[in-house]
């Protein structure tokens, strides 16, 4: 059932097909081209969005850090950047934690000083660096 044909535009016409064939390969092979490179962009971009969205979420907690530092230096806490790390993450309300925390370590807080800086001439109050100055001075003999 071979059917040979042996017209004379027939060649011509198998001749044309080759030339499109072998045009759309090329089409295809700069299609197949242009999606490797838009896959590895579309990779570096998730790469670089991965990192800033790191950044991002290392920006958010170092700023809550110092928030609550904030509060418990105003607070009148003596080592807030300490104190600051054991606050829990899922906490609502700092203030109440911190009051609670503050009730339960005093120590770690200054304590209220309610106007109380006179300082009678004939009475020595003197404060620890002061007190040690002195000892410093007289052992040296001054």
């Amino acid at each position: 059932m071979e059917q040979q044909i042996n017209q004379p535009g027939a060649d011509q016409e198998i001749q044309s097909l080759k030339e499109q064939i072998a045009d759309l390969r090329k089409e295809a092979a700069k299609y197949r081209i242009n999606a490797k490179n838009f896959s590895a962009e579309n990779q570096t971009a998730q790469e670089q969005l991965k990192v800033l969205q790191d950044e991002l979420a290392l920006t958010r907690k170092e700023n809550l850090l110092v928030k609550r530092q904030l509060l418990l230096d105003k607070a009148g806490c003596i080592k807030s950047d300490l104190v600051a790390n054991i606050i829990p993450e899922d906490c609502e309300d700092i203030q109440l934690w911190i009051d609670e925390y503050k009730r339960e370590n005093g120590i770690l807080f200054k304590q209220e000083n309610h106007g109380c800086g006179f300082k009678p001439s004939l009475i020595n109050n003197l404060s620890p660096s002061e007190l040690m100055n002195t000892f410093i001075r007289q052992a040296a003999g001054r």
